[in-house]
């Protein structure tokens, strides 16, 4: 009810969710832990994909603006190249795999080809 007092020391309550069927209630007991595999690929794709586009957007931005300041041509093409160069050397840093399955000398496991990053130990 609207205007209800709750008593003196009382919390309010707060509803984060509907309370659930019991269809919903299994639904949310046989939930993972994490993101499924799609989301973290998805999710790992847009930020490469992001990486890749702010570089050299970055970048050239700043070669444009001291072109500008410094009334110097060719600064915008080496701002891009240089923010291709920092974005691919982040990603790779970020994304590379340390050990590859050649140099354990065995068949590749999933353990192989999964990215090795934070967000994954």
């Amino acid at each position: 009810m609207i205007g209800r007092r709750s008593p003196k020391g009382e919390q309010p309550r707060l509803v984060t969710k509907a309370p659930g069927r019991a269809k919903d209630a299994h639904r949310w007991a046989t939930e993972s832990d994490g993101p499924s595999l799609t989301a973290q690929s998805d999710s790992m794709g847009a930020t490469v994909l992001a990486h890749l586009i702010t570089g050299p957007a970055l970048f050239g931005g700043i070669g444009y603006a001291l072109d500008r300041w410094l009334n110097i041509t060719g600064l915008v093409v080496v701002g891009i190249l240089l923010g291709m160069g920092l974005s691919l050397y982040s990603i790779w840093l970020r994304y590379g795999t340390t050990v590859t399955p050649s140099e354990r000398g065995a068949t590749p496991t999933p353990s192989d080809v999964t990215p090795r990053n934070e967000e994954n130990t």
